[in-house]
């Protein structure tokens, strides 16, 4: 392996496709949905631009703190979720808007862009799932492959 690859590797650690497509799916199948919840915001406000980061309602209460601090960091979640979905491919946005944004079903989805279900399954979605991966900033969503199976 040449020094170029090996500092390639080091910058851009070789992806566990599988797991972090399934990673990816946990995070916007439960996390953001959570988010959504938790940030006083629905889902229609997710694409609107108004979103000004500053809770709706005041709380009340001894822990008021916290929920100011959960608050914000689920609007933080939401935005960077959005900023990722436009950060990807145009066929990998209208597949992620359509799933997780307008709360399309896959068949849904694949009918109403025009894929075939297998096209879908097998290309369309996993590299949307994998591009949302490297597109979102918040934290780390792909999952690298161990050294060891690599040779590294």
């Amino acid at each position: 392996m040449g020094e170029q690859q090996v500092i390639s590797d080091e910058i851009f650690p070789p992806i566990d496709q599988e797991k972090t497509i399934k990673q990816v799916r946990r995070f916007l199948d439960k996390k953001l949905p959570q988010a959504v919840r938790a940030s006083g915001h629905s889902v229609a406000d997710l694409k609107s631009p108004s979103m000004d980061g500053m809770p709706k309602s005041a709380p009340a209460g001894n822990s008021a703190e916290d929920r100011i601090t959960r608050r914000l960091y689920a609007e933080q979640i939401v935005r960077q979720t959005i900023q990722a979905m436009a950060r990807c491919d145009h066929e990998c946005q209208e597949i992620l808007d359509r799933l997780y944004l307008q709360g399309y079903s896959d068949t849904m989805c694949y009918m109403d862009i025009g894929y075939s279900k297998t096209q879908y399954f097998d290309r369309w979605k996993p590299l949307a799932m994998l591009q949302f991966a490297q597109s979102y900033y918040l934290e780390d969503l792909n999952i690298y492959q161990n050294r060891t199976q690599t040779g590294l």
